[in-house]
């Protein structure tokens, strides 16, 4: 327990977890291993409620271990009708009791009624039965943003592509807390490129993306959400494709301190079951909100980078624009870049998309040579849209 220095306590009920060895890893991305026995702290009072805030003791350093296992498998050679084997790992060898509880070596928790092997594994809400990695579309040359935010991103996934030299060559895996895992923040404004961006670094890395969003997370059945964020992890580390939380505020939010009803319990847990599944996890996640200061401070903390997308400046706003205009489209001779740019001052990269879509929607509905985008379209388009923002923000004031 080297790595915690105190005992947390239950975010929910503020009791000291107890130390058992019933753990399993269902997240490791390797179908040839099977995890039991790991060290766990617990709340006697969540699992007795049938919920799950548990906490893994030494992740980082049992994950390495497997990572070499794995990479052993994947090595070695089975000759003729030798299959690649199964292997079975138990980290609890020797059966160590619960801490505290009177209770037979290797017990699961502090309950003799409940036997390891008759436990089911959580099956995932049907919002995310079907839900597969898809290939990424977009690339960071095709990214539109401020130097500064493109930077960050750079700087950040950098330490993706060097994990080689960063984690065997230098040995940082030695010190790395989190293992592997690389955890990003994106926040600012709708429509300023989050999600493109994550698109974006999925593509540099050769991986599929994931994209979550808590829509999908959500479950109407108490109990149920937890069971998603965790099939979520499962199946992006399963992939290996990078996991994408959209508006990661509602799972990242503060803990709430007063429980006054069941569904405020359930948040709890959520999160709980996010910091978990994240502190377990071995790939690339990145959460992205509007709302970043909602975020829970234990968030905070493990996330490598923080980058905000800002509204794009006119030179950006040109570029965007400029994309959004296919050489198919037909527009009017007086269409002028620069003069879209200054007029759609405080548009983000989506209202623009959206504006050309109005506008050629206005062009259809003309006849024979006025069937053409005119800057008229673009900046009745632009402004419908930025009005509309404008009278929404203004009414929630």
């Amino acid at each position: 327990m080297s790595l915690l220095k105190k005992r947390p306590a239950c975010p929910i009920h503020g009791t000291q977890l107890t130390l058992s060895h019933h753990g399993s890893k269902s997240n490791i991305g390797s179908p040839h291993i099977d995890v039991r026995g790991a060290p766990i702290l617990y709340c006697r009072d969540c699992f007795e409620q049938g919920q799950d805030t548990s906490v893994e003791i030494e992740a980082a350093a049992s994950n390495a271990f497997l990572r070499k296992l794995e990479r052993l498998l994947e090595t070695s050679a089975f000759p003729g009708q030798l299959q690649r084997p199964r292997v079975s790992i138990d980290f609890n060898p020797s059966k160590a009791r619960p801490e505290g509880v009177d209770a037979p070596a290797g017990a699961i928790y502090d309950l003799q009624r409940v036997p390891q092997t008759d436990r089911p594994e959580p099956e995932p809400d049907t919002a995310l039965n079907t839900l597969r990695p898809r290939k990424p579309r977009h690339s960071l040359e095709q990214l539109v943003l401020d130097a500064d935010t493109l930077a960050r991103i750079h700087e950040a996934v950098n330490v993706l592509v060097s994990q080689e030299l960063l984690f065997d060559t230098w040995n940082l895996a030695a010190v790395a807390r989190t293992g592997r895992r690389v955890a990003l923040n994106f926040y600012g404004p709708p429509g300023t490129g989050k999600t493109l961006a994550a698109d974006a670094i999925a593509d540099l890395l050769g991986r599929e993306i994931l994209v979550i969003s808590y829509a999908e997370l959500e479950s109407k059945y108490v109990g149920e959400t937890p069971k998603n964020i965790k099939a979520a992890f499962a199946r992006a580390a399963e992939h290996g494709a990078l996991l994408f939380f959209d508006e990661a505020d509602s799972i990242l939010g503060k803990r709430l301190t007063s429980i006054n009803q069941s569904a405020d319990n359930s948040v709890n847990v959520a999160r709980s079951t996010t910091l978990i599944e994240l502190d377990n996890f071995d790939g690339v996640v990145i959460f992205a909100s509007n709302l970043v200061k909602n975020y829970d401070t234990a968030f905070l903390r493990r996330m490598l980078a923080h980058v905000a997308f800002r509204l794009p400046a006119a030179e950006q706003r040109k570029s965007i624009w400029q994309c959004h205009l296919p050489p198919q489209l037909p527009h009017a001779a007086d269409v002028d870049l620069n003069e879209l740019a200054r007029f759609s001052e405080g548009a983000a990269g989506g209202d623009i998309q959206n504006a050309v879509l109005l506008a050629a929607s206005y062009a259809s509905m003309r006849a024979g040579e006025q069937r053409l985008v005119a800057l008229r379209d673009l900046e009745r388009a632009i402004s419908f849209i930025l009005d509309g923002k404008r009278r929404i923000l203004e009414s929630d004031d």
